[in-house]
């Protein structure tokens, strides 16, 4: 068995040259000198391979740092689902606080008790009905979002606002008379009417 040039005891030890403009590294002669072992393109010119060398490495380091910040990505993504979970668990939890009666004294013996009450407020609306109120000109998904948060859920509960109200709602969402101007008092009316 023969073994490849270079690696018998007495081959001959072929000293690099000097770097050449060509050859930066200098091995362009212990290539040259290794007849027996067939050479890869990439080796051919040493130059070419430090570079492929050089692109895998880069190609392999942009694949971690995409590997730990899609990682990093989704750690967020799943805590922010968690902390947005808890919220609405916490959000549910809270009950309304019970409703004030107030005794108010008679001339006559019989106390007669009288509710409290408090400013109106939109309708309570059943959880599982819920109208698209994007269908209203002038309403987008943000105001639809800030809207349900404020219990008006249905074109009804819109239908039913007072001129009072539409000044309340006004001055809590900055709104200088935009909803008279978009119509959606007559809008939703006409809404809920034909679905009748």
């Amino acid at each position: 068995m023969t073994k490849p040039a270079g690696q018998d005891a007495n081959a001959t030890r072929v000293q690099p040259a000097p770097a050449a403009g060509d050859d930066p590294f200098g091995l362009a002669p212990w290539l040259k000198e290794m007849p027996g072992v067939p050479l890869h393109p990439l080796m051919a010119h040493p130059v070419a391979a430090m570079a492929a060398t050089t692109a895998i490495g880069f190609s392999i380091a942009g694949q971690m740092a995409g590997l730990m910040l899609g990682a990093m990505q989704t750690a967020t993504e799943r805590a922010k689902v968690a902390l947005d979970e808890a919220i609405d668990v916490t959000a549910k939890a809270e009950e309304p606080a019970p409703e004030r009666k107030i005794k108010v004294a008679r001339e006559s013996a019989t106390p007669k008790t009288v509710e409290a009450k408090p400013a109106r407020k939109a309708p309570a609306a059943k959880a599982a009905k819920v109208d698209d109120l994007k269908v209203i000109s002038g309403i987008g998904p943000k105001l639809e979002q800030v809207l349900n948060g404020m219990g008006f859920r249905r074109y009804a509960d819109i239908a039913a606002l007072k001129a009072e109200d539409v000044a309340r709602i006004e001055a809590e969402l900055g709104f200088a008379g935009r909803i008279a101007r978009d119509r959606w008092v007559e809008q939703a009316k006409a809404l809920a009417k034909g679905r009748g």
